[in-house]
């Protein structure tokens, strides 16, 4: 398993190399899916290049929503310290690249290609529960499918995709969504 590999790895070239797969195994194949099949211009077809405006309106909402919730659920509910040390490789690949990658193949290709064939709600779903398969091998590697957890975190995946859909099809822009996404992987980076 190449994971296996990585962890081999000293922190850096490991957070390097692991990031040059992401791009390599979910952004290229998704450009030339766009360049070669719909023919279309990559940026243009997944709401890389329009938009800037609404989509800034959007990320302002959206931030403020989740900040508010980790701020309240996290000092006042469970009462934990926020953690400032975020080492290099959880910012590149877990809080830069993920919100990337995963948007760009999740909302601005399957999503949009899924609402050529399905009504909104439907398309997001089905999209949502992509989404969500996606993160077994790693919740598996880490020892995290186990129940409750593997229920909870799957439902809160769900509603987090569904959520990330929703802006997606209101601001008309991806960087929306890969900004929201990044947020909230680095709130979770600081407060757990």
């Amino acid at each position: 398993m190449l994971v296996q590999y990585l962890d081999l790895m000293d922190s850096v070239p490991r957070a390097i190399t692991s990031a040059v797969i992401k791009v390599v195994i979910w952004i290229i194949p998704v450009l030339l899916l766009v360049k070669v099949m719909e023919k279309e211009v990559p940026l243009s077809y997944l709401g890389l290049r329009q938009n800037f405006r609404n989509g800034l309106k959007w990320t302002g909402w959206a931030s403020l929503v989740f900040i508010s919730y980790f701020v309240i659920l996290n000092f006042t509910i469970l009462d934990n310290n926020v953690d400032f040390r975020i080492g290099f490789n959880e910012w590149l690949n877990t809080i830069l690249l993920v919100g990337i990658t995963e948007e760009i193949v999740f909302r601005g290709f399957l999503l949009r290609k899924l609402m050529d064939s399905f009504k909104f709600w439907i398309a997001n779903t089905i999209t949502s529960l992509l989404f969500i398969s996606i993160h077994f091998p790693i919740w598996f590697y880490k020892g995290l499918f186990e129940f409750p957890y593997i229920l909870t975190t799957s439902l809160t995946v769900f509603i987090l995709s569904i959520i990330f859909g929703y802006v997606y099809k209101k601001s008309g822009s991806l960087w929306s969504v890969i900004v929201i996404h990044s947020l909230y992987n680095l709130l979770v980076s600081l407060f757990y």
